[in-house]
């Protein structure tokens, strides 16, 4: 018995399956280490297209949720910056008490807002800007959106949203496939 314990541990194979079965372990357990510390900290995270651009992702930590009382009701305000793009979104949600689903603009008569910054930085060129209530280049207003609240407590939300918007020359932006989760301040 030693001595096939000794020949199986000589084995090439057998010590580069041992390695590699070691390193996917590691491998695994820091992609699950940082879910965990990105969940906890919250996140922004989906995939954002412009007319010209090919969709990709957007994903970010930094998420600002701040919680109102205006306009007779609560209102709430979502922002996220994509470090790495200087993308940004920015939702406005009026009348919201509990988990549900909120239509931007909607029909109330307090118009919810969805917003999409191509560029951060180049604030003052209005075509950076695209908006769910401005019209495409054949001008129709098709901009929408869509949050989907599925936790709200005192301290945390948690959701979906999906936006399409145009900017001022009637180009089209798109947010689909987001998920987040962040602390109300």
């Amino acid at each position: 018995m030693k001595i096939r314990t000794k020949r199986f541990f000589r084995n090439p194979m057998v010590l580069l399956g041992i390695l590699l079965c070691f390193v996917a372990s590691l491998i695994s357990f820091s992609h699950g280490v940082a879910d965990f510390n990105q969940n906890k900290q919250g996140f922004f995270k989906g995939n954002i297209s412009f007319e010209e651009n090919r969709e990709h992702s957007f994903k970010t930590s930094k998420v600002v949720v701040k919680k109102l009382t205006e306009r007779g009701g609560n209102s709430i305000s979502i922002m996220a910056t994509d470090d790495s793009t200087s993308e940004s979104i920015y939702v406005r949600l009026y009348n919201v008490d509990k988990p549900s689903t909120f239509f931007i603009p909607g029909n109330a008569s307090q118009k919810n807002i969805g917003n999409i910054v191509k560029d951060f930085s180049q604030y003052r060129d209005i075509n950076n800007f695209y908006q769910a209530s401005l019209p495409n280049a054949e001008g129709l207003l098709n901009g929408v959106g869509r949050v989907n609240i599925i936790k709200l407590t005192d301290d945390e939300i948690e959701g979906e949203i999906i936006i399409m918007a145009n900017n001022a020359e009637g180009e089209q932006a798109q947010l689909s496939w987001s998920k987040f989760k962040a602390s109300i301040q």
